[in-house]
């Protein structure tokens, strides 16, 4: 018993440790974006399009949109596509109309065959684009007054292609703010291992850029379209940059509840890992190994075993340290992390069983067989 004590937490240090330098080391060079009070500092700004794919959003569509037309931005273009709603999205984006004549509205009826509701919905949306850069974003996103002159000024001073920023979640328990916090260290990673990122609520591109790698036809049946656009553009060869939203910057509730995102996240988990079971097993391997295992080692088998877990639980605290001094969440958070990263594992489990027992995924009403997304991927 000894012997296995010692092998898992001679693996959980090496693991730990590698993960928490090469996490600190990234952290250290991503941008965060915060709000500045407007100025006329000569920047010439180019024409901008932000398009909003919209299914059922009644909730925060009226907001969201008020947000964007209340920018300081200049030769700005707000496009709202309702994707066959069925609750008051519609009479909401009629009233926004009148008031703001200049909103566009684009309505679908219908979703054609070999499309993903949302991505067809952005796909309709560009059509209608004429801005020089393109913004995509969520119905449920909140935008500060000076959020879009920030991010185009620092993708032009940076040379950028492509610009996605993680945006700031305001939530509501303690477990499920460390949840959101443990969630987005598990995204950061991802980003940081493959160099490639896409995010839903912040994808900025250029138009140019958009059309040469094919846009979202060329991703017409991407469960995780947003990743799959970030992907596209770095395998073209073109510049990516990643950054995070400071506290108000840019805002979303990403969920009300734990249960809501439990439901949520049934149709991502597994296609995160392009639907392989062995390809999630092995995830969720490492977030048992890293992520629980060194919390109970630190009171079970030899002392020297006890003391590795130790290690790599400071390693984790550091990124947590770290983290909080970017974003907001408590360094507090990392004593919740082990029950954040089983219920990641059971909204894993969720998503698996839930789709190979359906044979594919369900979402916003629409069914997608299993055969179609993998032969998509």
């Amino acid at each position: 018993m000894n012997v296995l004590f010692w092998v898992l937490s001679l693996i959980s240090v090496f693991l730990g440790v590698s993960t928490a330098v090469l996490l600190l080391r990234y952290l250290k060079k991503m941008p965060v974006f915060r709000e500045i009070i407007s100025s006329n500092d000569g920047t010439i700004y180019p024409s901008l399009s932000v398009i909003i794919p919209a299914c059922n959003e009644g909730k925060s569509i009226e907001e969201a949109v008020r947000r964007l037309m209340n920018q300081d931005y200049p030769h700005l273009e707000v496009i709202v596509v309702n994707d066959r709603s069925t609750d008051n999205t519609a009479l909401l984006l009629e009233k926004l109309k009148v008031e703001y004549p200049q909103l566009k509205v684009v309505t679908i009826s219908d979703l054609p065959p070999n499309w993903l509701g949302k991505n067809h919905a952005v796909y309709r949306g560009e059509k209608e684009a004429t801005g020089e850069w393109l913004l995509f974003t969520d119905a449920d996103v909140m935008f500060s007054s000076s959020s879009l002159k920030v991010t185009i000024r620092y993708a032009m001073e940076k040379n950028l292609d492509h610009l996605a920023i993680a945006p700031d979640l305001y939530y509501g328990s303690v477990l499920h703010r460390a949840f959101l916090a443990y969630f987005s260290l598990a995204f950061i990673s991802v980003a940081m291992i493959t160099n490639k990122v896409g995010v839903g609520a912040f994808n900025l591109v250029k138009k140019s850029v958009y059309q040469a790698i094919g846009g979202y036809e060329a991703i017409p049946m991407q469960v995780i379209d947003d990743m799959s656009l970030g992907t596209s553009v770095v395998d073209k060869g073109y510049k990516q940059g990643y950054g995070v939203s400071g506290k108000g910057f840019i805002t979303v509730k990403w969920y009300d509840n734990l249960f809501a995102m439990f439901k949520g996240l049934e149709k991502n988990q597994f296609a995160v890992a392009k639907y392989s079971v062995f390809g999630i097993l092995l995830l969720w391997l490492y977030a048992l190994i890293v992520g629980v295992y060194p919390f109970a080692g630190l009171f079970l088998g030899p002392i020297w075993a006890r003391a590795l877990c130790g290690i790599t639980l400071l390693s984790l605290f550091a990124i947590y340290n770290y983290l909080s001094n970017l974003i907001d969440i408590s360094p507090g958070y990392f004593l919740i992390h082990p029950i954040s990263a089983l219920l990641c594992i059971g909204a894993g489990i969720n998503s698996v069983v839930k789709t190979l027992s359906r044979g594919g995924t369900e979402w916003r009403g629409t069914f997608y067989p299993l055969e179609v997304l993998k032969k998509r991927i």
